[in-house]
């Protein structure tokens, strides 16, 4: 390489127009950058770049503050509802003392058997069916819900003052001029019943702010059941028993028609027995016939003797002639065409049928109702208590875990709607 063309390579210009050391001047139409311009040029693009990224520390900061603000937001919406009913819990909720019993609907008569003398498993305790066992148990559970029996626990024990807590707890407070409303709210509040249907087994539980408060209403609860089960039964045996007595009773009416209209018949006709009496017209009706055939033979024989003048002969005329008279009369009077005893007879006879079937029927239905009567003995029932209440020592209510659980679940209930909120909100705050 020459000399001349090393010096043009040393003194050629650079990329960004400045002349190597050692060279000649550049073009003399650009002024010559000088050694301060440059390092001030440096400055700004290293100032520039700096602030960068100092804006995006600074945006960092700012999205992580944001972050745990966010996180310390949600967890205050959890940990703030089990805060609250921790403290509620603990310095505010009445203690509530519970006493359960158990009790069942059982009938008098012994257990149903199958063959063999083998127990029926249709058969419940009290010897009645599945299904009425069922029906009992049920409805006295469902009685124990009812108003009406509020109503009559109300009445005997007066239930206001067992609902009322005389602490700072709002949930457990009733008014003394509370209405039946939320007498009865408060009601279902404390009672709880449930009918075990394979054990047909019905389970009370009262729960109150003492232990003695929890037996008490407990006992008044069994005996209001027991006198509910009382007039359950006397209900069906009258049920059942009703139309027995109906019959017997239109039977007693038809048989003292039928007397009476015999009794009428008898004073009207003046003949106690008009049975006995064409016995008695039978009877002599035979011993004029047979008089008369004595004397018709006798008669005959006067006349076989073929004399006119014969002194017997105008008597034993006469006397057939008034035993015949008397025969005729007397079947005149037996079976003639008006007023005749067997006319009588024959009406004597229909009214003494009559009472004759009134009195068998009377009889059939005292007999049906005296067995309907011994059948309603197996539908007898009483109330047997299983188990007395015996109440707990220690309070069941409130149980603090279930409360802080639930009231966690309601934190995330509600962080979960404030999310939706916020989301909404962002959504729709540019129109």
């Amino acid at each position: 390489m020459s000399n001349t063309d090393f010096e043009s390579k040393t003194t050629s210009p650079d990329a960004s127009g400045a002349t190597r050391p050692g060279g000649p001047a550049a073009n003399p139409r650009t002024p010559p950058r000088t050694l301060p311009s440059m390092s001030s040029e440096r400055d700004r693009t290293g100032s520039s770049h700096e602030s960068t990224l100092d804006h995006r520390g600074r945006l960092r900061q700012q999205a992580l503050a944001e972050r745990r603000r966010r996180r310390w937001a949600t967890l205050a919406l959890l940990l703030v509802p089990v805060l609250v009913a921790g403290l509620y819990a603990m310095f505010v909720a009445a203690p509530r003392y519970s006493a359960e019993s158990r009790f069942s609907v059982r009938s008098g008569v012994s257990q149903a058997t199958g063959p063999a003398g083998t127990p029926s498993l249709l058969a419940t305790g009290g010897g009645a069916g599945a299904a009425g066992g069922f029906v009992d148990g049920w409805a006295v559970s469902q009685f124990l819900r009812s108003r009406d029996c509020m109503r009559q626990l109300d009445r005997k024990v007066g239930l206001r003052r067992y609902l009322d807590s005389d602490g700072l707890d709002p949930f457990n407070r009733l008014a003394a001029d509370a209405d039946a409303d939320r007498l009865y709210a408060a009601y279902l509040k404390a009672v709880d019943v449930s009918y075990n249907l394979i054990e047909q087994v019905d389970v009370l539980r009262v729960s109150a702010f003492s232990p003695d408060d929890a037996r008490l209403l407990s006992e008044a609860l069994i005996e209001i059941a027991q006198q509910f089960v009382g007039a359950l039964d006397e209900q069906g045996v009258a049920d059942a028993l009703k139309v027995s007595r109906q019959a017997v009773a239109l039977a007693e009416r038809d048989a003292v028609d039928a007397r009476n209209a015999l009794t009428e018949w008898r004073i009207r006709n003046g003949n106690i027995d008009p049975v006995a009496e064409s016995g008695m017209l039978l009877d002599l009706k035979g011993k004029i016939e047979s008089e008369l055939n004595t004397a018709k033979v006798n008669l005959d024989k006067i006349r076989a003797l073929k004399n006119p003048d014969h002194p017997m002969l105008p008597p034993a005329q006469g006397q057939v002639s008034a035993l015949q008279g008397q025969l005729d009369a007397l079947r005149a009077r037996m079976s003639g065409k008006n007023d005749t005893e067997a006319t009588r007879l024959r009406a004597y006879e229909a009214l003494l049928h009559a009472q004759t079937f009134a009195d068998q029927n009377l009889m059939l239905a005292r007999q049906n109702h005296q067995q309907a009567f011994t059948d309603t003995l197996r539908l007898a029932r009483y109330l047997g208590v299983i188990a007395r209440p015996v109440p707990a020592v220690r309070p069941d209510s409130p149980d603090v875990v279930v409360l802080l659980l639930e009231a966690l679940a309601a934190g995330f209930v509600l962080v979960f709607a404030v999310r939706i909120g916020q989301a909404f909100y962002r959504e729709f705050r540019h129109g």
